[in-house]
């Protein structure tokens, strides 16, 4: 199944279980679909369609999926390779590309050049890595046509059908039928010829037929004045911000400081296509969130905050735009836009100017942030005497819905004078079209939301034990894990085999194994289940005060017994202290955040487990570590532990 679908007419989708077909687009949020089974037609939101899968099951393999951190780096290294060459084959358009350049790369590929023509197809269908990544075979039992077969239509469609003097399908079939007997291949029928030559887009058989300049003037979308930004979601560019702002904790609404505002802003319209609000400094974690949110379609984040506005911005970008801070260059987040087909791109060192946009749009939002009350301004001169701590009145929640509610209401309809025209305009004749020029049509849609979510998150890997899985200091432990005790691996049968763990930072009381049979991933609680949600941040805080108290080891419950006292402390403190104060938002907006995921997410439905782990006993309850447990290693050497990888730096804590 495909990462991505695509809204446009003629596709068959599912509303609430049944099959419509899409019969007209009528605005960003809205599609005209007529019910296959009672012909009715209905005017239907866009984020309620759905994929209908059924179409992709019937004579045609199943992809499977992989986790991209499970990857050999040798195999990654290769497919990135083939994919920046295969890219630079497909920039160069189809009739500006020669066939000497085709065998160029089929020899540094040391592949054929049919296979480079087949992957510049595969690449112009997905346009992500997954095409050049190692595939796991799943299509035993099914048939399907020899490789040599479907190089054979490919070769003779494009000599006889994609060119000004075109032939028909019947003579294609006459000249397979004849190349398959030479080389004893069974021969395909004409209606697999068929197939395969609508499978070809539109835009390329016109080029190839009338031209490329008739193509273009029919197919090109409307081009903007940013190099590369011709239409909505081709370069997009992310960027950090301190907010001029005060703000104050939900309690006691005394001050806490400023946030940080993470935001992702498309350069072709400057509508902003997604933010995230921090409490601590930048980094992994709420880059990581800023993109979920630019990803995915907002009416239910909009619904979840009680907000009644329109923002129908998402869809998968071609490139991101960024600054070299390293939650930028980090693995997890290179690796999740690369096996999305998004192209990652940090601007020059010392050019500041690359990344304009945002940095205007920074100064633009910061302008109406200073007229809330609590405003730190942009300077000491601009502030004179005014009281920004004294004058401090809204909430992390509260300044989060003041400001999706100036971007979807003020911002994305206020005139813009780079683009002469207001952003949501902009975006909108990108989308639908306008002036006798075509848009792109609606933005794909993911097809897993959950797992662009995991896939966003960092991740660690660690073996499994008679307890279960260890990670900084926190015992995790499932029945599912019972057949990976002591597993070997299975490129190295000396060593144990370590399994990949993903974790949100903002509540680590559940990590995501990542199952390498079932393919898909599995929800790991902590093994003493009365433990209470803590967040990273809090972990690690505890481990530095038991430090500083002279314990060189600790265990699971020192560190819980230490949260708790710290939690008292900090709210018997939190009317006297503000990093106290800043503290316990900080543990409220995890939590908040925590149900909330937990309530809003859908239910994973996993594949029947295998006879083997289906009759497994129940796992007895791991035993909880103690003072007299046995001597884990030195705090300072797990905490440095290189195989941790974490996208984000330690959490400052600033008065």
């Amino acid at each position: 199944m495909a990462i991505t679908f695509k809204i446009k007419v003629g596709q068959v989708v599912r509303h609430v279980g049944e099959r419509y077909i899409v019969v007209e687009i009528k605005n960003l949020s809205e599609v005209l679909c007529r019910n296959l089974a009672t012909q009715e037609t209905v005017l239907t939101p866009i984020h309620e369609l759905a994929p209908d899968e059924s179409q992709n099951l019937i004579g045609k393999k199943v992809s499977v999926k992989t986790d991209l951190a499970t990857i050999p780096s040798e195999q990654w290294a290769e497919a990135s390779k083939r994919l920046e060459l295969i890219r630079s084959l497909d920039q160069k358009g189809r009739y500006k590309r020669s066939q000497i350049e085709i065998h160029a790369i089929a020899n540094i590929l040391d592949r054929s050049p049919q296979t480079v023509y087949r992957w510049l197809k595969k690449y112009e269908q997905d346009g992500s890595i997954s095409a050049f990544l190692p595939k796991e075979r799943t299509d035993k039992g099914c048939g399907r046509l020899d490789e040599a077969v479907e190089e054979i239509i490919h070769e003779a469609i494009r000599r006889l059908l994609l060119k000004r003097e075109f032939g028909t399908i019947k003579d294609v079939h006459r000249d397979v039928k004849r190349a398959c007997t030479e080389r004893n291949l069974k021969a395909p029928g004409m209606t697999v010829i068929r197939d395969r030559f609508l499978q070809i887009s539109e835009k390329e058989r016109v080029a190839s037929r009338q031209g490329a300049k008739v193509a273009c003037e029919k197919f090109t979308p409307l081009r903007g004045s940013f190099p590369g930004a011709n239409h909505p979601l081709d370069v997009i560019q992310i960027d950090h911000t301190p907010a001029d702002l005060i703000i104050v904790d939900d309690i006691y609404r005394k001050p806490i400081g400023r946030p940080t505002i993470t935001i992702a802003i498309d350069v072709f319209s400057r509508v902003v296509m997604g933010f995230n609000m921090w409490l601590e400094a930048p980094g992994g974690a709420s880059l990581g969130m800023c993109m979920l949110h630019a990803l995915l379609p907002k009416e239910k984040w909009l619904a979840d905050r009680g907000l009644k506005a329109e923002w129908p911005c998402y869809g998968r970008p071609r490139k991101i735009h960024t600054d070299n801070a390293k939650e930028f260059r980090g693995t997890v987040f290179g690796r999740a836009c690369k096996s999305y087909g998004i192209d990652l791109e940090q601007r020059p060192k010392g050019q500041p100017h690359f990344g304009g946009h945002v940095e205007r749009g920074f100064r633009t939002y910061l302008r109406k942030i200073h007229t809330v009350e609590g405003t730190t301004f942009s300077n000491t001169r601009s502030k004179f005497e005014y009281d920004a701590e004294g004058k401090a009145i809204l909430s992390l929640k509260e300044f989060e819905f003041w400001f999706a509610t100036y971007i979807a209401k003020v911002y994305h309809h206020d005139g813009h004078g780079g683009i002469k025209m207001t952003p949501m305009a902009q975006f909108t004749e990108g989308i639908l079209g306008g002036d006798g020029r075509p848009g792109i049509g609606a933005p794909e849609r993911f097809t897993d939301e959950e797992r662009v979510r995991l896939d966003f998150l960092p991740f660690v890997e660690r073996t499994v034990q008679e307890y279960g899985v260890l990670i900084d200091h926190i015992y995790y432990n499932d029945d599912i894990l019972r057949s990976r005790i002591h597993e070997k691996d299975p490129d190295n049968p000396k060593s144990a085999r370590k399994f990949l763990f993903r974790r949100d930072p903002t509540d680590v009381s559940v990590i995501y194994f990542w199952d390498p049979n079932l393919k898909t991933y599995r929800e790991i609680p902590t093994a003493h289940r009365g433990r209470p949600p803590v967040s990273l941040w809090e972990i690690r805080s505890a481990v530095r005060e038991l430090n500083a108290k002279g314990k060189a080891t600790v265990n699971e419950n020192m560190i819980y017994e230490g949260i708790d006292e710290m939690r008292e402390i900090e709210r018997s403190a939190a009317e006297r202290t503000k990093s106290a104060r800043r503290n316990e938002q900080r543990r409220l907006e995890s939590e908040k955040r925590r149900k909330k995921l937990v309530k809003a997410k859908p239910k994973l439905h996993f594949p029947s487990q295998t006879s083997e782990t289906s009759q497994l006993p129940r796992a007895t309850p791991t035993p909880v570590a103690t003072d007299q447990s046995p001597a884990r290693p030195a705090v300072s050497s797990l905490l440095n532990d290189d195989e941790v990888i974490l996208p984000f730096d330690d959490i400052d804590v600033r008065s």
